[in-house]
């Protein structure tokens, strides 16, 4: 036998997928994340799920929103940042402009690298890549000896080192020499080869920032996994949708920030639906993204906490509103979030110390949760002591638990098609000819109630939704992805050229494919041009193709995809060609089988009070394992598995499909 193995570690809990590669099935687990030591709560699902079975394992492919909690809550390493004489306060003062002009409350955000922090070389380098001032030992001197011992990793981004990288290569040698293996350094050249200063630097100073912690999860997983007999690869999820070495993530951990979310928006890519509105609850934060043509929306420039990575990512937009969000009172007003109480001390009723009431406690609390069959009944539910919490809360507004519990309910809601909009009516985009796929440990409870506010009539709920995440990972390609700057009129670019820059970048691209080991396997190359009309700022990516130069064809391509865009283009003005970009593809087998339920007879568990609207109702709690194909059951109700429990409320119809979905349709 053969096994993959892929987990998604969440801000609550870590959802793990086995595949067996000879039968096409599925087992599957979740358990409490372990913040203190991610890697100890990813091996005990392992462990629950292989035994002793790890030398049959030949991949393992993980994600974690933990170097994304690391920057949200401030807790990555202390780090320098090494830069030209001249250019220290490129970092802060940024762009020195306002993203959201209208809101008064706007603050720019605080720099993840103090002033005190950032030192200066005299170095110089052309904007024509002409070395001015060169880099030396001596030059050096007074920087590592206030680097030493005081820092776990150092950025070194130099002015225009993206037209010629010899002074960054120089220094960032120099500084691994000195200071050792312990003290992690980043050029910006290796990560980020492209223009613009500010976002150069936001990103070599975002993997400087991660870096560190990033590299003791992969080494501590890595031990780990090696006692128990492993000899596969061990894989990290990336931002881009692709899969990389975990040895190499430890060193571009940027690349992987968004590594969690990702997975759940390369499963909904498999899905047979056109057009998907894909969302994952999770513990701590509500996670969006959109799949157009069954095609997953990608950027080559994200933000991140309010700064830009130059990396590509996957288009994900992400609130702090999940399973973990506590409710609080300011104003005499109800809130939700984005606070969140996380795995410890976690929701009420887990009953492991938490005292503040959460949105799981309010689906508790209104029936939308079953307490004999959450986690499959493997955890004890504290139902008494979540009443009170809730009967504490609502008194501060003059409401009844259950009152107060909707309330809370509805204000996430609110709060999670607010996010969706962002993606779709705000670009233009009607949500109405969209199906939502609903996954994630609390995605299918909130699912029916969401698609009501954004008059959606269509959701799918995956089988194993709670752990969808972890199983979209299997379905992820190896990907690398490199790029530079090089600007020049569409109406100038030679062939020659042309074919110069995509061959420098394929020869990056097979030096990384040797450090992964691959060189026989299969290989899909992926060239695309970053263009603009002359005399603007902002670039879209064009595909084009990498066998022949076509001008007319690449200057088609991007007039229709302007229009396409932006409703409007100007096909007589003059187009500027500013970045070369190569993506490499190595495909994986994709785990598309499933194993088929037994067709057993519908299963009412329970009966339970629910509530919607301020009514209650009595519902019937279904067993998910028995609803097999064509099997419909009537809302209110609810239908409890092991990773999930799905709500389908009143006027609504779920019906079981062959694929193993759950099909809800408002009637």
């Amino acid at each position: 036998m053969s096994y993959r193995l892929a987990a998604d570690v969440g801000g609550t809990f870590t959802d793990v997928v086995l595949f067996n590669e000879e039968t096409g099935k599925y087992d599957t687990t979740k358990v409490l994340t372990t913040p203190d030591a991610l890697e100890r709560g990813i091996l005990k699902g392992f462990d629950e799920l292989m035994g002793e079975e790890y030398s049959q394992v030949t991949s393992i492919v993980h994600g974690t929103t933990a170097g994304l909690n690391s920057v949200i809550e401030r807790r990555g390493a202390r780090c320098a940042l090494i830069t030209t004489k001249g250019f220290r306060d490129v970092y802060e003062i940024a762009r020195a402009n306002r993203p959201e002009i209208y809101n008064i409350h706007y603050h720019k955000p605080k720099p993840l690298i103090p002033r005190k922090d950032i030192f200066e070389i005299d170095e110089r380098v052309s904007f024509s890549g002409i070395i001015e001032k060169e880099v030396t030992e001596d030059m050096m001197e007074e920087v590592i000896l206030r680097l030493k011992g005081n820092y776990e990793s150092a950025a070194v981004c130099f002015i225009n080192s993206y037209a010629n990288a010899e002074n960054e290569k120089k220094a960032s040698e120099i500084l691994r020499r000195r200071l050792g293996e312990d003290m992690i350094v980043t050029a910006s050249f290796q990560i980020a080869k492209e223009s613009k200063e500010y976002e150069r630097v936001s990103t070599a100073v975002m993997n400087a920032y991660v870096a560190p912690s990033t590299r003791n999860h992969v080494y501590a997983l890595s031990r780990e996994l090696e006692k128990r007999g492993f000899k596969g690869t061990l894989y990290m999820m990336q931002s881009s949708g692709g899969v990389i070495r975990a040895e190499l993530a430890a060193y571009t951990a940027v690349y992987t920030l968004m590594s969690g979310p990702v997975g759940g928006a390369i499963g909904a890519s498999v899905i047979n639906r056109n057009n998907l509105i894909g969302f994952d609850i999770g513990g701590t934060s509500f996670d969006v993204s959109i799949v157009v043509n069954k095609k997953i929306e990608t950027t080559v420039e994200a933000r991140i906490e309010g700064f830009p990575i130059l990396a590509p990512t996957v288009n994900v937009f992400s609130i702090g509103a999940g399973g973990g969000s506590i409710a609080w009172e300011e104003a005499g007003g109800m809130r939700v979030g984005p606070k969140s109480a996380g795995a410890v001390p976690g929701p009420v009723c887990y009953g492991r110390g938490g005292k503040l009431p959460t949105l799981t406690d309010a689906n508790l609390v209104l029936g939308h949760l079953s307490p004999g069959h959450f986690l499959g009944g493997r955890m004890d539910i504290h139902s008494e002591e979540t009443m009170e919490a809730f009967e504490a809360y609502g008194n501060k507004f003059g409401l009844k638990a259950a009152e107060a519990a909707e309330g809370v309910c509805a204000i996430a809601n609110h709060k999670m098609a607010d996010a969706i909009r962002e993606l779709t009516v705000k670009r233009g985009i009607d949500p109405r000819g969209f199906s939502i796929l609903a996954f994630g440990g609390a995605g299918p409870m909130h699912a029916a109630l969401i698609a009501e506010e954004l008059q959606i009539r269509e959701v799918i709920v995956p089988a194993n939704p709670g752990v969808f995440s972890a199983w979209g990972m299997l379905q992820a390609d190896i990907r690398h992805d490199v790029g530079k700057t090089c600007i020049t009129l569409l109406k100038d670019l030679r062939e020659e050229v042309f074919e110069y820059h995509f061959a420098g970048l394929r020869k990056e691209l097979d030096e990384i494919l040797k450090k992964e080991q691959i060189t026989e396997a299969e290989k899909k190359f992926i060239y695309v041009l970053d263009m603009r009309y002359l005399g603007q700022e902002y670039t879209i990516s064009v595909q084009v193709s990498g066998e022949s130069f076509s001008r007319t064809e690449i200057e088609e391509q991007f007039n229709d995809i302007y229009k396409r865009l932006y409703g409007h283009h100007s096909p007589e003005d003059v187009i500027e060609v500013v970045n070369y970009r190569m993506t490499v593809l190595v495909p994986v087998s994709k785990t598309t089988a499933r194993e088929r339920k037994s067709g057993r007879q519908v299963q009412i568990l329970e009966k339970l009070p629910g509530y919607f609207d301020g009514k209650k109702y009595e519902m019937n709690v279904y067993a998910r394992e028995c609803l097999s194909e064509g099997a419909e059951i009537c809302g209110p109700a609810i239908v409890a598995e092991l990773t999930s429990t799905t709500v389908v409320p009143p006027g609504w119809l779920l019906k079981a499909d062959a694929a193993d979905n759950m099909i809800m349709t408002k009637r």
